[in-house]
């Protein structure tokens, strides 16, 4: 049985080789794994921990828009990687750890 996905970049500038792997079983993994090369070689991953008030529309896996001028971040996209409660008697937050992709200069 034989995959085949076409994996680009979002402006299509870039595509991701020809991956032969017998793990590779439907096409949803095929996608997955283009996807990944193409993040791991065209773009700088930061890996950030945010403490905000608990919003329940958060879900790992979803992106989000951050502004934040400490941090530097005006409508940056981030994708949550896991997100936690914490529940004191006064208020309810969640730690998110997100990553951001950001494009390597060429």
């Amino acid at each position: 049985m034989s995959i085949i996905v076409k994996c680009t970049r979002s402006t299509g500038d870039r595509e991701g080789p020809s991956i032969n792997d017998s793990l590779i079983t439907s096409t949803s993994v095929a996608t997955s794994r283009g996807k990944r090369w193409l993040d791991d070689n065209y773009y700088l991953v930061k890996n950030r921990s945010l403490k905000v008030p608990h919003k329940l529309s958060v879900v790992p896996g979803n992106w989000i828009t951050v502004t934040d001028g400490k941090l530097g971040l005006n409508n940056q996209k981030l994708k949550v990687k896991s997100y936690k409660i914490s529940i004191t008697r006064n208020s309810v937050w969640a730690t998110m750890e997100t990553e951001q992709y950001e494009e390597f200069s060429t």
